[in-house]
């Protein structure tokens, strides 16, 4: 990859231009972060194959929330 070209997501979905609403396919999270889909799945509480930025984000900070929460930090 070229210097200064950002990090691709294979699979992305366009959802009018907009990134927010652009759907990320889950096998291409597992492999940029290592962890098989269905660990992701069953972590992130997600039924679906792929979801928005936005929706990615909320479930990522309620995943947070609620491990902050069991280990009472």
């Amino acid at each position: 990859m070229a210097a200064g070209n950002a990090t691709k997501i294979s699979g992305w979905k366009d959802g009018e231009g907009n990134p927010e609403t652009k759907k990320v396919p889950l096998e291409s999270l597992s492999e940029l972060t290592g962890f098989p889909v269905d660990f992701i799945k069953k972590e992130l509480l997600l039924d679906q194959e792929s979801l928005s930025m936005e929706d990615l984000r909320k479930s990522m900070v309620n995943y947070l929330e609620n491990t902050a929460e069991e280990l009472k930090i």
